[in-house]
């Protein structure tokens, strides 16, 4: 009898385990947080864009994530177009960085997936004091990654973002903010995408200036895009796209 009870005991504790597990990997899910991408398979006639970059690309903190990423807002706006979410939080485009976007299964996935048109955004997080060595080691490593891109037979059509602006908390006016972010570097390496956008002939679509005059874009983190600023970055992208 008393090995039955422990036996019930141990069931009811596995049970419960199992639905405060799910449940929090549900709420992970929800505030982009659990590191899954939620992309489907393109179908044979649609045109592939993948968008390629940090946690501001996957939709990190956004509340009813797999809405309003806004990868995901985008392929609403851009019927017959498959849209792909391949974002890694904390990725940088250096290779010496602290967490390399090209050493993740997800820029290896985003290269697989065979883009007709790439939509390049990372640079935020380059931005780190650990990560910056200067205007002229991120182009080297923003290229490097940039061209295995350009490597295969197929060959996509390349927009080129800037990060978004970073901010300051209130009250604060230099250094670094939240996640060691450096808000005068970004600006500085969205500088650097444009010089290289123009250098190359490749479209260049400006979120550093689409968003510096729009704090409330931005969540209290001062660095990533909420909802509405997610919205704003796809409509940019869309608009850009579509000419």
């Amino acid at each position: 009898m008393k090995g039955k009870r422990v036996g019930k005991k141990l069931k009811i504790l596995l049970g419960m385990a199992a639905i405060l597990g799910g449940a929090a990997f549900g709420c992970l899910y929800y505030f982009g947080m659990s590191g899954l991408h939620g992309n489907t398979e393109p179908q044979p006639d649609q045109i592939r864009v993948a968008c390629v970059g940090d946690s501001i690309t996957y939709g990190a903190g956004l509340t009813d994530w797999r809405e309003n990423n806004y990868p995901a807002v985008l392929a609403g706006l851009l019927p017959g177009y498959h849209v792909a979410n391949f974002g890694v939080s904390s990725t940088c485009a250096q290779s010496g960085g602290d967490e390399p976007y090209g050493d993740t299964k997800t820029c290896r996935e985003s290269l697989e997936y065979g883009a007709d048109i790439l939509v390049f955004m990372l640079g935020t997080n380059d931005s780190k004091p650990g990560n910056w060595q200067g205007p002229e080691a991120f182009r080297e490593g923003y290229l490097a990654l940039l061209d295995r891109y350009l490597a295969g037979e197929k060959k996509p059509v390349v927009f080129l973002c800037t990060p978004p602006a970073a901010f300051f908390p209130e009250g604060r006016s230099g250094g670094t903010t939240y996640y060691n972010i450096q808000p005068e570097v970004v600006e500085r390496i969205a500088e650097t995408v444009r010089q290289i956008a123009a250098e190359r002939g490749y479209p260049l679509i400006d979120l550093y200036e689409a968003t510096m005059d729009h704090r409330e874009w931005i969540s209290v983190d001062c660095v990533h895009p909420n909802a509405e600023g997610a919205a704003a970055i796809a409509e940019a992208v869309a608009k850009k796209l579509e000419e």
